[in-house]
């Protein structure tokens, strides 16, 4: 699908010296991968990104590691080709460094005064390292490291002044630093003003190893110690410390932490602290301003605002942050992942460990295979692992991001060799639309219930979603409540007579008349919008009196707490862009429901903040995908509930035919694709040879990355339960409309006999020979 670049579609965009759609401020990875991401989305308009850096965007993690060393050179580190922006239609400007944001006008201000129109904006400016404000701080052979200027700077010195360094703090960075001047075979020191290594970790037992670690590789260590000046005349030459002791050196780098580059944003009118402020779709609070990397100060799934400084969180926010300045409303939930190469070793770090008030372990730093888990109310919010399985990793980054209860099973961290995975099990429900065939969703509900099935997440579309709103609004009766909406709509519906007239009274009286408890023609209800005249109406029917018996059944104040979370899907009108409603992350009203429901030219759309929005079937009658991408794709168990069977008999008419064409589009296919998992798997094999010839430490280090653990690290299989709706052979093409108790019956049994019979057959488990 292509998207109309926003310029098109902002009259506020004023002439200005140059301009474009989208206009991207910085030049790091989610600079970058938010400008390919448009394109790969479909964006048809101007792509700008301005980097103040005169460097290409390249990547930082090595610049600590290989590049420092000199094993890389500049040009491998470049995120893609010069030449690639020019082909995938990015214009990429460097040295232009941004002075101003003019929201009123909608540009942003160069240092030479010069105005660059914006569509939409994303700021991806990242930060700069923070510069200690110490009596000799300005001496040559001072440095800070954050760009690959500030690195060729440091290798140009010590090829000249190859004595002591110091390195001031013990922070990721600067144990990486340790490690690559050890390796080069310098002399190093390590200061901080905190009693421990690594303080962010919080865990004194880490920092002990981590201590020991150095001083096994001849890194010297000073802790408790407060920095009173930098020493030498022109050039550096000694640290002293408040404590009396002076530490020669000929080198001195400051990794204290880094500062957010929002100077430039203090006249714009944007909230900021620690960061620009944004909410769960990265987007401030004018809607076409975004943010993403670490400038943004975002809301993590525990409530806290988090400004996660690391490649992959950066890269991840780019991605999201793109899809969002086109309208899909993606939100950003992912987990905190680092990984350090520290020495001999690597790890990685998931979540926090602030505020834990328990810590597990299992392992042996001594083998080493080790992990310790952070705990806060019997919740995982963090995890330290080195040389572990990948798979466990990405267990635990599923009970991170879901927040579950361990209870008893907190006990099982303990154990090495068990996995875990079942601990991250949840189940879904996927509810379709389908007008009156919703009933067969009902029945469907009733046999799980007495199945003693407790879903955790539902995703619904139009009936779908009233369904799933149900559930979520009564989590300990969620089938009972279901079934007592269906009885309120058939009790109000036309009553049949005996067949084969029977549907089409029912149908006609539906058309006609409406249904009391969920929507009724134009022609009865008094004008909206003064719209008196069937030619000024935009839809036959509305839905007034669904709201109110929505009210009826669903608290909608209570959706964030429930046990079921509930996602939704609609469609934007204005950009045609696919949107989801989350009640973990939205503040749901039945007007959220009304707008999965609002299929035109039946049902008018339905407004909320500004926005129009139609029924989610318009684009796809199954939020499935979306679910897995929010929730996680391991470990499920998926209730799949489908409204259209596949196999009918050919129309016979027109309006069977316009009937037939809607079971087809609202129909639900899994596409699994043959040949892309065929492809997949070849990569992921051709991955498993090549680390087999890689030598074993660097194997084990590159389990670590986060790349590595999401895409190898194969979780548990999630299950699909297709649950499909068989119809009768000769039940009318128009009995979706078919509201009459006896339907509504008919759908409800067919409903509960599908689904026991799955579940039968889950619990018999597979046959064996």
């Amino acid at each position: 699908m292509e998207h109309a670049g926003p310029g098109s579609r902002h009259s506020r965009t004023p002439p200005a010296s140059e301009s474009a759609d989208f206009v991207i401020v910085g030049g790091g990875v989610a600079a970058v991968t938010a400008a390919r991401t448009l394109r790969n989305e479909g964006a048809r308009g101007s792509i700008l990104m301005l980097s103040e850096e005169h460097t290409y965007p390249y990547q930082r993690p090595p610049l600590t590691k290989g590049f420092m060393r000199g094993v890389l050179q500049e040009a491998q580190l470049l995120q893609i080709d010069a030449q690639q922006y020019e082909t995938e239609g990015i214009q990429v400007q460097l040295g232009r460094r941004i002075r101003q944001v003019d929201r009123k006008r909608h540009t942003v201000i160069d240092e030479d005064g010069r105005h660059i129109g914006y569509g939409k904006l994303l700021i991806a400016t990242g930060a700069r390292a923070h510069r200690l404000a110490l009596p000799g701080a300005d001496l040559k052979g001072v440095f800070t490291l954050r760009t690959i200027a500030d690195a060729q700077a440091i290798q140009d010195w010590l090829k000249r002044h190859p004595g002591p360094i110091v390195i001031i703090g013990t922070s990721f960075i600067a144990m990486e630093l340790a490690t690559s001047f050890t390796q080069m075979g310098l002399d190093v020191s390590l200061i901080d003003r905190e009693d421990r290594v690594f303080p962010r970790i919080h865990s004194p037992g880490l920092s002990a190893y981590f201590l020991e670690r150095c001083r096994h590789f001849g890194i010297t260590v000073w802790l408790n110690e407060t920095l009173q000046k930098l020493q030498g005349r022109t050039r550096v030459n000694a640290v002293a410390t408040a404590s009396g002791r002076k530490l020669e050196c000929s080198t001195v780098i400051m990794a204290t932490g880094t500062r957010p580059r929002t100077d430039f944003l203090e006249d714009s009118g944007l909230p900021i602290a620690d960061g620009l402020l944004v909410d769960t779709f990265l987007q401030t609070p004018d809607p076409d301003i975004f943010a993403a990397g670490d400038v943004a100060s975002y809301p993590d799934g525990q409530g806290q605002r988090q400004r996660a400084m690391h490649w992959q969180n950066a890269r991840s926010q780019g991605h999201t942050a793109a899809r969002n300045m086109l309208g899909q409303r993606i939100p950003y939930a992912a987990v905190l992942h680092y990984y350090c190469d520290f020495l001999d070793f690597s790890f990685t770090f998931l979540g926090t460990s602030e505020e834990a008030d328990a810590r597990e372990a299992r392992g042996s730093l001594d083998e080493p295979s080790f992990a310790e888990f952070y705990l806060r109310d019997d919740r995982i919010i963090g995890l330290f692992s080195t040389n572990r399985p990948p798979e466990e990793t990405r267990t635990i980054k599923t009970l991170i991001g879901e927040g579950n209860h361990l209870g008893p099973a907190r006990a099982r961290l303990g154990d090495p060799g068990d996995a875990l995975e079942d601990l991250a099990r949840a189940t879904i429900v996927i509810l379709q639309g389908g007008a009156a065939l919703g009933a067969f969703e009902c029945g469907v509900l009733q046999a799980m219930n007495e199945a003693g099935i407790a879903p955790h997440v539902v995703g619904g579309v139009s009936i779908g979603a009233i369904n799933g709103a149900i559930m979520a609004g009564n989590p300990d009766r969620y089938s009972s409540a279901v079934a007592a909406f269906w009885n309120d709509v058939g009790a109000h519906a036309p009553h049949p007579v005996p067949d084969p007239v029977s549907h089409s009274l029912a149908l006609h009286g539906t058309l006609m008349w409406g249904i009391p408890e969920f929507f009724r023609p134009r022609w009865m209800a008094p004008p909206v919008h003064d719209e008196w005249w069937p030619a000024q109406w935009t839809s036959l029917y509305e839905l007034t009196p669904l709201k109110s018996l929505l009210e009826k059944y669903v608290d909608f104040s209570t959706l964030a707490s429930s046990p079921i979370r509930l996602i939704i899907s609609a469609v934007d009108v204005d950009c045609g862009e696919q949107v989801f409603f989350d009640s973990h992350i939205d503040t749901l009203t039945a007007d959220h429901v009304l707008a999965s429901c609002s299929l035109p030219p039946l049902f008018p759309w339905t407004t909320i903040d500004g926005r129009r929005y139609w029924d989610g079937g318009i684009i796809s009658n199954s939020p499935l995908e979306h679910v897995l991408d929010t929730c996680g794709a391991d470990n499920k168990q998926v209730f799949l509930v489908d409204l259209f069977p596949g196999n009918r008999p050919l129309p016979t008419n027109l309006a069977e035919v316009m009937a037939r064409r809607d079971q087809i589009i609202y129909g639900e296919r899994i596409r699994n694709d043959a040949g892309v998992r065929a492809l997949t798997s070849e990569f992921k094999a051709l991955v498993d040879e090549v680390m087999l010839a890689v030598e074993p430490d660097m194997a084990a280090r590159l389990r670590q990355r986060p790349r590595y653990v999401r895409l190898m690290g194969r979780g548990a299989n999630t299950t699909l339960i297709r649950i499909v709706r068989d119809g009768s052979a000769r039940e009318p093409l128009t009995a979706a409309f078919d509201f009459s108790m006896a339907a509504i019956q008919r759908h409800r049994r067919e409903g509960y006999q599908i689904a026991q019979r799955h579940l039968a057959q889950i619990q018999a488990g597979p046959k064996t020979d």
